[in-house]
């Protein structure tokens, strides 16, 4: 009451004498004790607002990193099955995708020169398969097979072109930790560089698949269905950590368990590059 009664007061004086204890006044309010939290109302900040500056940048973020590897991801045709394709029931390969022209998965290119990541259950048995990039107008190239590696499911591919390719940047898939966002991309059903959020459930999950031993699997939440095989895993800077090899589908459904193979894993597949 102290505070109204001396405003309405300074109202009332004018000229000199007014601003002096209109002065007075303030300085007198603004050094009572208290009197700063009554007058002066919390500034917002972004930690008091929910953090919209944090959340932009995490969203831009996240779109940095899917643009950094989406143009070095090619959907595979022309594939030979490894053998008779059949419903997947509980833990099993991610199957290719069959449309009307095939059976369709995905790849990474890891190398300018055309030189591609993709796994067995995408090839399957053929030498010669069918690549198609989304960088430059869905341009399509003949690739060979130069290296398979059968203890890791992985097969590398060689387009036959001089030409210069978006290649993707390899991380180290050591360094993930559970709870990790990362995103799968690929041509699940068919449609091609689709992209698929989540974290890393679990790492160094040992599996066993169709008699093969996988000591150390990342398990992943991220989407994951028929024509993702080979396709790649990325983390938040944008760099490959996982190529993408299994699910587990009981009753052919989603169940957001998808397996990756480290990235780690095929570093011995790619000295064939060198």
């Amino acid at each position: 009451m102290i505070i109204v009664a001396a405003a309405a007061l300074v109202t009332n004086i004018g000229g000199i004498r007014g601003a002096r204890f209109r002065s007075a006044v303030a300085n007198s309010v603004t050094n009572s004790p208290g009197a700063q939290a009554m007058i002066t109302p919390p500034t917002a900040t972004t930690e008091t607002t929910g953090l919209p500056t944090t959340a932009l940048a995490q969203q831009e973020g996240i779109s940095h990193a899917v643009s950094m590897v989406r143009s070095a991801v090619v959907s595979i045709s022309g594939a030979t099955p490894p053998g008779q394709v059949t419903a997947p029931y509980g833990l099993s390969y991610i199957r290719p995708y069959t449309s009307n022209v095939g059976p369709i998965g995905s790849g990474i290119i890891v190398d300018s020169r055309g030189y591609i990541l993709t796994t067995f259950q995408t090839v399957g048995k053929a030498r010669e398969v069918e690549v198609t990039l989304f960088s430059a107008g869905r341009q399509k190239y003949q690739a060979e097979v130069i290296a398979t590696d059968p203890g890791t499911d992985l097969v590398l591919l060689k387009v036959r072109s001089f030409d210069s390719f978006p290649a993707a940047i390899m991380g180290n898939s050591d360094s993930l930790e559970v709870g990790d966002l990362v995103f799968a991309v690929g041509s699940p059903f068919g449609f091609s560089k689709t992209v698929t959020m989540g974290i890393i459930s679990t790492h160094r999950r040992q599996l066993t698949i169709d008699g093969v031993r996988y000591p150390d699997m990342i398990q992943t939440d991220a989407a994951i269905n028929d024509g993702d095989a080979g396709g790649p895993l990325i983390n938040i800077k944008g760099e490959v950590v996982g190529i993408n090899v299994a699910y587990f589908v009981p009753g052919n459904h989603f169940t957001g368990i998808g397996f990756a193979l480290p990235v780690n894993n095929a570093m011995p597949l790619l000295t064939a590059i060198q």
